[in-house]
């Protein structure tokens, strides 16, 4: 079986109703890393049939499998009218074939519920042809990692927009361009393979590189399979044992102190842990990780077991909850349509809008009448937590499970690839940084296992989704700890340097950083290193600041690694905001009269002539220059549209 990295460019015009693939590059993964080797077909048919014609079967490896991909599927669809290979069982769920029972002409994908493209398999003159996304073994974009990985070969610059079309002449600086593309990638590729890193995403080679060095008597008796470990339904509200640990794992502490959004913060820091996940999961840290069995019990108590120093519990309480004076909120309540999902909640009472007012009480649309107490699985990391920042009323333990617990089993491997990380530069570090961030999140693997399929209408491809829940979890015990711990670190730090909204200090973390308007040598609780694990780097000063909400602040930075740099600029984070509005709404704070406005479209230019400050970054903002994917006969186009900063 060859292995080949492939590229597609497609067609960007105005006013364009259907789509193709213009130049399809293809380069064999094990020829020498030279631009002649790439080859550069019209068409996706010149592809098919070059692949045809070496009479094996292949993979290919595509940056970005989700716009790619739909290119590939509408192709085999709709021009080579191939059969999707699965069929429709009487309750109407649908199931995949195997790649290996595929017949000619056949063909099934892996597109998750939530739209993660993983992979395209396809039998065609008996030979099966498997389209993968390498987005997901090196999660960035190419030039990120050309840089970053150091390779011969770097991402050039090309105009997208133009009148082209399948079989359309290919001029020189298009097919360096579009060469240079693949042969990033076939470098970076290269070093991840030759390492044995060649699963299909970056967390399962993690997995599998830390089975290895653990041993497989020693994974398998400390990892069982919890799922399962069958329990009471009616007692503990799950089936099993990884269902009910599994309520209790939570993501990153991302938050903005309340009033913030409202001032503009002056001459501050912004502090990031170095490797967060991977300090709190080595022994370093003193933390203790579940591993085995879980014991259960139920009743409004704590087994003394439990507490023992060389165990770690999970416990179900019910409660109604108010945060403490002086004190940080952490807790975000899910699947609750009275709280909002995002929100970190100062109480469990509920907000009516008619009234203005909080209350512990409120009337159902049946005119029943219910307390606000919230049931939460947490573990007893964050549940110590609870107790020092909320005050609990109707408190009510329900039941809970606890763990022998284990110090250190994960530093083999963290010690492995933080060394790599120190010693080396480029591929090396690059590739041990990822190796390094990417474990714990595998062990929390979610048993969701949902996908999308399509639905062929109109000369477009549509999704359907079917919903399921059968994949196989890792062991959730962990990976619900390693973020309890890691968020308590951020949080611990947040609240030794908090004074109130109105005050100097703590204004905005997101997981692993915490931004303040301190001076650095205000800054309490913090570890100073730029290397040490459980240590906290200032990573830059600001002398203005505005934290707008979760994910969405700007920073005039004027320090980096506690050095002046000598061109101070803006550092503007915004969930959903691409690149080109930030740059856009940067511009925008320039004196008009040293724009260049010729490099701009009509829109954009409008917008550039207003004169903003940091003041204007705020609810209400819309940028031009943001690209919406959109399905079109052919494949998917990115439409140019607004980006609006919505409250």
């Amino acid at each position: 079986m060859k292995t080949y990295i492939a590229d597609l460019e497609t067609t960007v015009y105005e006013g364009q109703t259907e789509t193709e693939a213009w130049a399809s590059a293809i380069v064999d993964l094990s020829l020498p890393n030279e631009t002649e080797s790439v080859i550069i077909h019209h068409s996706l048919e010149e592809t098919l049939d070059y692949l045809d014609y070496q009479s094996e079967d292949a993979i290919l490896y595509y940056h970005n499998l989700k716009f790619d991909g739909q290119f590939w599927l509408y192709y085999l669809l709709y021009v080579k009218h191939f059969k999707q290979g699965y069929e429709t069982l009487s309750d109407n769920t649908i199931v995949f074939k195997k790649s290996y029972d595929l017949n000619n002409n056949e063909l099934i994908y892996t597109i998750s519920d939530m739209g993660q493209w993983y992979t395209i398999t396809f039998k065609y003159h008996e030979h099966t042809y498997t389209l993968k996304d390498s987005l997901k073994l090196l999660p960035f974009a190419v030039r990120y990692i050309g840089k970053s990985f150091k390779t011969k070969h770097q991402k050039l610059d090309m105009e997208y927009k133009g009148y082209r079309y399948a079989g359309c002449e290919i001029t020189d600086e298009e097919k360096q361009y579009i060469a240079n593309d693949v042969l990033v990638m076939k470098e970076a590729l290269e070093i991840m393979f030759s390492e044995g890193h060649n699963s299909l995403t970056i967390g399962t080679c993690c997995l599998k590189e830390f089975k290895r060095l653990m041993g497989k008597y020693d994974y398998e008796t400390f990892f069982p399979p919890l799922q399962n470990i069958d329990i009471d339904s009616k007692i503990y509200d799950s089936n099993n044992a990884d269902e009910y640990i599994r309520n209790s794992y939570r993501g990153g502490w991302c938050y903005r102190v309340d009033g913030a959004e409202r001032i503009i913060c002056k001459q501050g820091v912004t502090a990031d842990v170095n490797s967060l996940y991977p300090s709190m999961m080595h022994s370093q840290s003193g933390n203790r990780y579940p591993v085995g069995k879980p014991y259960f019990w139920s009743g409004n108590f704590i087994p003394s077991k439990a507490t023992e120093n060389n165990h770690y519990y999970f416990i179900r309480i019910r409660t109604r909850f108010y945060l403490k004076d002086g004190k940080l909120p952490f807790i975000q309540i899910k699947r609750n349509p009275l709280y909002k999902s995002t929100e970190m909640l100062k109480t469990s009472d509920v907000y009516i809008k008619s009234t203005g007012k909080y209350t512990a009480y409120y009337t159902d649309i049946n005119g029943e009448v219910h307390d606000t107490r919230v049931t939460m699985t947490l573990t007893c990391t964050d549940y110590e937590l609870l107790l020092e920042h909320y005050n609990l009323i109707d408190f009510e333990i329900l039941d809970g499970c606890w763990f022998f617990s284990e110090i250190g089993i994960f530093d083999e491997y963290i010690n492995k690839y933080k060394e790599i990380k120190m010693k080396s530069k480029g591929a090396q570090r690059q590739i041990a940084k990822l190796f390094l961030n990417n474990l714990y999140g595998k062990l929390a693997t979610s048993t969701i296992s949902s996908f999308k399929y399509a639905v062929t209408l109109d000369d477009v491809i549509h999704f359907s989704v079917q919903n399921e829940a059968n994949k196989t979890p890792i062991y959730i015990a962990c990976g619900s700890a390693i973020t309890s711990y890691s968020r308590n670190f951020t949080i611990r730090t947040a609240q030794a340097n908090y004074y109130g909204a109105s005050k100097h200090g703590f204004k905005y973390a997101d997981t692993d950083s915490i931004h303040c308007d301190l001076k650095p040598s205000q800054l309490k609780g913090l570890r100073i290193d730029d290397n040490d694990f459980c240590a906290w780097k200032l990573e830059s000063y600001w002398d203005s600041a505005i934290f707008i909400r979760q994910k969405t602040y700007v920073e005039h930075v004027t320090h980096e690694d506690r050095q002046p740099i000598e061109h101070p600029y803006y550092n503007i984070k915004c969930a959903g905001m691409p690149e080109k509005c930030k740059q856009l709404f940067i511009t925008s704070m320039q004196p008009t009269e040293t724009i260049n406005f010729d490099n701009y479209t009509n829109e954009e230019q409008q917008f550039l002539k207003t004169k903003r400050t940091i003041d204007d970054f705020t609810f209400g903002l819309t940028i031009p220059g943001k690209l919406l994917p959109r399905t079109i006969k052919g494949g998917v186009i990115l439409e140019d549209t607004n980006f609006t900063l919505i409250k």
